[in-house]
């Protein structure tokens, strides 16, 4: 079997080696790969310890003690000399597809060395010494050397020139997984979480509350008085102390209309009459409307009962100064339009939507409003995609159709890097004119993975390409919009600035007979309605990921398992697509 490349992290103690590799590990799984370590140490150290059956055997003279559970195994071994670099190699294993080293600076291993400038320490491999293994130093400060110079604080900078000059050509790496079947399917759930952790985060901009609508809030909100400022009443009629009128000799004095300033104490024994809106007198605790009273000679005369404070709305009851009115990351409705205008506002922080370039490609595809020709597809996927990326609250860019050309692919594909992320459908599979992810390679991205366990959208994938990502949808069009609801959907809410990025789930139960035959989970087009009971669930007919209707007829997915069969009245999850859902024809007043 072929042996991994190696290569060996040199530097000074205190430059940070660990630090780095702990950085390099996850970005080189995220891309694909298997990645072994070996750490050298100087000093003694003990992994094992007593009470320990390994112990206990090792110190019974066990030259070699393994150490096996489920998920890990241990070595342990004595020897009277340190192991060679060959020997520990031959240990870390031959089934990974590169191993990074700490230490070992004499070795002829290919090193990269650190250089930290607040260590002051001269280069050890350039320097008063010269070392041929050197392929680059990664250096927090500039340098002048015969050698590349990487930014030690950029490790995605460094993975990149380990993928160039050590693990030959990514593209290679890619295709060699393939041949050797090493690329099981990615599992939804693992899937899922690439995608989240891979998004990308929208920029902020101001705009005019109305624009505002329907986008999401960068900023928090914060009152900077109190909503109302001051006690108001809240209904036409009369203002007065309610210890007074038990007298029952009020006397009307006056008239306080909305918007009055500078208000004058209104004596004891008195009541003036007031307008909705109108700011609370002093000497007044108490409004009752007009409806509920008679003046009768100056004097009020009441037809119903009150208590003290009725009427009145009190300050800061709304909103108290410095109080947050509206969080970050809240789609802004009517409701909050109408709280931020009342803060004083008009204007507010909100994220700008995502740019999303769309690129459908094959030479079988005709743009719609194309006259049609024998052979060939009208080209459905771009339209729809653009309609789904609208309604998750980013901006479509549609960037045409790409011939099945090579070149013409890795072109297309490059024109697309002005956007903030990347659609293209089609060429997503393993055939002679599937040229998307060798494109992507060959223009130096990288693949995080390439398949995935699901139904419709095995061929699924997302790659990274100038640190954008781009995904790799079916060309079959329930496929493509399947794969969106569920992966890039959820993404492009969360770099939107959403918080609740998923669409609702409902637990349905079956009208109908179901069964998914294959090994992996099927969503299908599903019809939901509710019912006394609950929510009630049927099928859309034939799931082929070609027939578009099976998806214009649904208002949700029903996720049926593997290999499972189903019954009326069982219960699925469905995950609800359409907003009508639950809307009614009939007034709830009828």
């Amino acid at each position: 079997m072929k042996k991994p490349p190696v290569i060996s992290f040199v530097a000074h103690s205190g430059t940070g080696k660990t630090t780095l590799l702990e950085q390099l590990i996850p970005i080189l799984k995220a891309r694909g790969y298997r990645v072994g370590a070996i750490k050298h140490d100087a000093h003694r150290f003990e992994i094992d310890h007593p009470g320990k059956d390994s112990h206990r055997l090792t110190a019974a003279g066990s030259d070699s003690m393994l150490i096996c559970s489920g998920e890990k195994l241990a070595l342990v071994r004595q020897h009277q000399q340190a192991p060679t670099v060959e020997e520990l190699l031959a240990i870390c294993g031959t089934d990974l597809d590169i191993i990074l080293t700490e230490g070992f600076k004499q070795s002829s291993l290919p090193k990269i060395e650190l250089h930290r400038a607040a260590l002051g320490r001269e280069l050890i491999c350039r320097g008063t010494n010269h070392d041929p293994t050197l392929l680059a130093v990664a250096s927090d400060v500039p340098l002048v050397l015969d050698v590349p110079l990487l930014d030690l604080n950029n490790p995605a900078e460094i993975v990149a020139f380990i993928e160039e000059h050590i693990m030959q050509n990514s593209l290679g790496t890619e295709l060699a997984k393939k041949q050797e079947g090493k690329q099981p399917l990615t599992s939804v759930k693992q899937a899922f979480s690439t995608v989240l952790e891979h998004g990308v985060q929208a920029g902020v901009c101001c705009l005019p509350l109305l624009d505002a609508l329907g986008r999401v809030l960068a900023e928090d909100q914060t009152a900077g008085f109190a909503i109302p400022p001051c006690d108001y009443s809240a209904m036409d009629g009369y203002a007065f102390c309610a210890a007074d009128a038990a007298q029952q000799k009020l006397r009307e004095v006056g008239f306080l209309p909305a918007g009055q300033a500078g208000l004058e104490p209104v004596a004891a024994g008195t009541a003036i009459r007031i307008m909705t809106g109108a700011p609370i007198p002093p000497g007044c605790d108490t409004v009752v409307p007009l409806e509920n009273l008679r003046v009768v000679d100056g004097l009020l005369k009441f037809d119903k009962p009150f208590e003290i404070g009725d009427n009145i709305r009190r300050a800061g009851e709304d909103l108290q100064q410095g109080q947050r009115a509206v969080a970050a990351g809240t789609l802004l409705r009517f409701q909050e339009i109408a709280l931020l205008s009342a803060m004083n506002l008009n204007t507010v922080p909100v994220y700008a939507p995502l740019r999303v370039a769309i690129l459908a490609t094959g030479d079988e595809l005709l743009e719609p409003g194309s006259e049609r020709r024998p052979g060939m597809v009208i080209n459905s996927n771009s339209n729809a995609l653009a309609a789904q990326v609208r309604e998750a609250g980013a901006e479509p860019l549609l960037m045409g159709i790409a011939e099945d050309q090579p070149e013409i692919t890795r072109e297309r594909l490059r024109a697309c890097l002005s956007a903030d992320l990347v659609l293209v459908t089609g060429g997503a599979s393993a055939g002679d004119h599937d040229y998307v992810k060798p494109a992507l390679l060959e223009l130096g991205g990288s693949m995080l993975f390439d398949g995935v366990n699901i139904k419709p959208g095995k061929p699924f994938g997302m790659g990274l390409l100038q640190g954008k990502p781009v995904f790799s949808l079916p060309g079959n069009p329930v496929a493509a919009m399947v794969i969106f609801e569920l992966f890039v959907r959820p993404m492009l809410l969360k770099g939107g600035g959403r918080q609740q990025v998923f669409r609702p789930s409902v637990q349905a139960t079956l009208t109908e007979p179901a069964r998914n035959k294959g090994a992996r989970p099927h969503f299908v087009g599903a019809v939901l309605n509710s019912s006394s009971d609950g929510w009630e669930v049927s099928i859309t007919g034939s799931q082929s990921s070609g027939r578009i209707s099976s998806l214009t007829l649904a208002s949700g997915l029903a996720l049926l398992a593997p290999e499972s069969s189903y019954q009326p009245g069982d219960a699925v999850t469905v995950l609800v697509l359409d907003t009508a859902v639950g809307m009614q024809a009939v007034s709830p007043w009828d």
